[in-house]
C-alpha cells in the first residue's frame, strides 16, 4: 500500500511506517484524490526545478526533487499515541496531593510536636483531611468491631451506628477546635487565628489517627484490644491535643488567663457537649431501634 503523503510503500497495516499517516483503504474515491494531489505536487516540483535549471547559466545542475508538503495537522497514528500519553489532569492532581499529604503525615508521625509547632494556616487543608479521616474511621471501626464479635445488628444499624455518629463526631471535633482556639487566645497568644489553631490540632491528630488505622489488625487476636484502642484514641484526643496545642505557642500575654484554668475550661466545655450529644444520640438510638 502506498502512502498518499510521503509515497512510502507499506505492505500491511492502517498507518504509514514512515510518517504515521493513516492509509486509506476503504474509500477509493478519497484515496484517488490523495494520489492525484500528490502527483500534482510532484509535477509542480519538477516544473519548478526545470525552470531554475534552464534559467541559470552558472553552477551545478539542479535535479528535480519532490519535497512532501508540510502537514499542519496531526496524523491519525501520532494523534492516537498522543491521546494515550496525555493522562487525566484530575487524576494527576489527586496523585500530586496524595504525595503532599503523605509527606505531611510522615513528618507528623516522626516529630509530631516539632511539626505542629511549625504549622501555620497554610496547612489547614491537610489538617482538615486528617480530621475527616478521624471522623470516618472511628465510627466505622466501632461498627466493624461489633460485627466481628457476632453482635446481632438490626436492619438500618449501619445508618444509626456509623453515619449518624459521624455527623455528631464532626460537630464535636469542630467545637473542640473552637474551645482550644479560645483557650489559646485568652491565655498564651492573643494574636492566634482559628485556622492556624485548627491546622495545629489536625497535625497533633495524626498519631491518634494512626492508632485507628492499625486497630483492625488486633481483631484477629482479641477484639477487646481493638475496643480499647478505639476508646484510648478518642479519650487521648480530647485530653492531650488541647494541651499540646496550647504549649505549641509561646506565651506572649502575661496578664491573661492562666493556662491551667484555660485547659480546665476546655475540658468542662467538652464534657458538657459530650453529655448533650450522648443524651440525644441514645434517645435517638432507642426510638430508632
Amino acid at each position: 500500500m502506498m502512502c498518499p503523503i510521503c509515497r512510502y510503500e507499506t505492505e500491511e497495516g492502517k498507518y504509514c511506517e514512515q510518517c504515521g499517516a493513516r492509509l486509506i483503504i476503504e474509500d477509493k474515491a478519497v484515496f484517488t484524490a490523495f494520489k492525484e494531489q500528490a502527483a500534482a505536487l510532484e509535477v509542480y516540483g519538477v516544473h519548478q526545478g526545470s525552470t531554475r535549471y534552464r534559467g541559470s547559466s552558472q553552477g551545478e545542475k539542479e535535479m528535480p526533487v519532490y519535497i512532501p508538503p508540510d502537514i499542519p495537522f496531526h496524523t491519525a497514528g501520532r494523534q492516537h499515541v498522543e491521546e494515550e500519553a496525555v493522562s487525566n489532569p484530575y487524576w494527576e492532581s489527586i496523585k500530586l496531593y496524595g504525595q503532599i499529604y503523605g509527606d505531611y503525615v510522615v513528618k507528623g508521625l516522626k516529630h509530631p510536636i516539632a511539626s505542629a509547632s511549625a504549622t501555620d494556616g497554610s496547612q489547614l487543608l491537610n489538617a482538615t483531611v486528617s480530621m475527616l479521616l478521624y471522623v470516618l474511621f472511628l465510627p466505622l471501626l466501632g461498627y466493624v468491631t461489633l460485627s466481628f464479635d457476632g453482635a446481632i445488628l438490626q436492619k438500618g444499624a449501619f445508618v444509626h451506628l456509623v453515619l449518624k455518629p459521624m455527623g455528631w463526631l464532626a460537630l464535636f471535633l469542630f467545637l473542640l477546635n473552637v474551645f482550644t482556639f479560645t483557650a489559646v487566645k485568652l491565655s498564651n497568644y492573643p494574636g492566634v487565628k482559628l485556622k492556624e489553631a485548627m491546622a495545629r490540632f489536625g497535625t497533633f491528630l495524626i498519631p491518634f489517627l494512626a492508632l485507628l488505622v492499625i486497630s483492625p489488625l488486633f481483631l484477629f487476636i482479641n477484639s477487646d484490644i481493638t475496643t480499647v484502642i478505639l476508646i484510648l484514641s478518642f479519650v487521648s484526643t480530647v485530653i492531650t491535643i488541647p494541651v499540646l496545642v496550647m504549649n505549641s505557642y509561646k506565651r506572649k500575654k502575661t496578664g491573661g488567663l492562666d493556662p491551667l484554668y484555660a485547659i480546665l475550661l476546655v475540658y468542662a466545655a467538652s464534657l458538657l457537649v459530650l453529655a448533650l450529644i450522648w443524651d440525644i444520640f441514645t434517645r435517638y438510638l432507642i426510638t430508632s431501634l
